[in-house]
């Protein structure tokens, strides 16, 4: 009787103890919302904490956001690292918050900078690239894996897309898992929405042939190269987006000559090991506004015929 008084009591003790361990991934008071790289679902402009075993950093930030430590102030702590919210809408913000928020960029348009909203609900493997050749493609927010058919997710240029947005067809409310192989194709324009690259492959997104493609509510993150490859005359409108971690944001076919525009706003780029727009043609034209940037080296990198900036704001 006595052993078994023991257990029950040890057991006891390791359930309060296990409890009190994930009490500390969050403040008293603040509501644990995603583990790093998920969405952060919350209405209104709160206090957001990211951290982890009772250490904090904080930003007053507009939710969703997508929980990165680009949003906040740096913190000596390992991952997985966590962002919880408190209870009550915000009404100012500290000079540490308001340097760390990612909604105060907006454009005439208006709108905050959330990036993609969607937390999975569920995967999908993909052994062949999925083609949506007209309407829309709905992705009902699942996570969806390529296959080694596709790729690995490397820098080899044989990779197939995930997708393939082709004839001004829609694509939207997905996830390309860690696999992310060649992402998204777009052949004779289309559009992209609420999209997430948890793990940017070789590109995460190509246009192979020209046409106009809008691409709004993305967030990408952890590539090697490009986030973005432009292979013909085309025109690319980016809205509300989360960039992290690549070498270039947006890179025409080095050596081409041809005419594009690209039209980036309300964009959160960060951590970018060469810079933002990268082009060798005299013709071609680029503007990033009402963004937010990070350590995101040269705007404009070689020949443009107009590569501008303006309402962005360094933090």
């Amino acid at each position: 009787m006595t052993t078994f008084r023991n257990l029950l009591i040890g057991s006891a003790l390791l359930g309060g103890t296990v409890a009190a361990n994930a009490a500390t991934d969050y403040p008293t008071g603040y509501a644990k919302c995603a583990k790093e790289g998920e969405t952060c679902s919350f209405s209104g402009t709160r206090s957001v904490a990211y951290g982890k075993s009772g250490t904090f950093v904080y930003a007053t930030l507009t939710g969703p956001i997508t929980c990165r430590g680009s949003l906040f102030p740096s913190i000596g702590v390992d991952n997985p690292r966590y962002c919880s919210y408190s209870g009550t809408v915000s009404s100012s913000s500290s000079s540490t918050s308001s340097s760390s928020s990612s909604s105060s960029s907006s454009s005439s348009g208006g709108g905050s900078i959330t990036g993609a909203t969607c937390s999975s609900s569920g995967s999908v493997t993909v052994s062949a690239t999925i083609r949506v050749t007209s309407g829309t493609y709905d992705g009902g927010c699942r996570t969806y894996n390529p296959t080694s058919a596709l790729g690995t997710g490397d820098q080899d240029e044989g990779q197939d897309p995930a997708f393939r947005v082709e004839n001004g067809a829609t694509l939207k409310n997905a996830i390309l898992g860690n696999n992310g192989v060649d992402g998204v194709h777009f052949y004779n324009g289309g559009n992209l929405q609420n999209f997430r690259w948890t793990n940017v492959g070789e590109d995460a997104y190509t246009v192979k042939s020209s046409g106009t493609v809008n691409i709004s509510g993305i967030s990408g993150f952890n590539g090697e190269d490009k986030f973005g490859q432009i292979n013909a005359a085309s025109t690319v409108n980016i809205s509300n987006c989360i960039v992290d971690n690549m070498a270039k944001f947006v890179r025409q076919n080095g050596g081409t000559t041809f005419k594009i525009t690209v039209n980036a706003d309300r964009c959160q780029i960060s951590n970018m090991k060469e810079g933002v727009f990268r082009s060798d043609s005299s013709s071609s034209v680029a503007k990033l506004t009402n963004s937010r940037l990070h350590n995101s080296g040269s705007l404009c990198i070689g020949s443009w015929s107009s590569c501008t900036g303006s309402g962005n704001t360094n933090y």
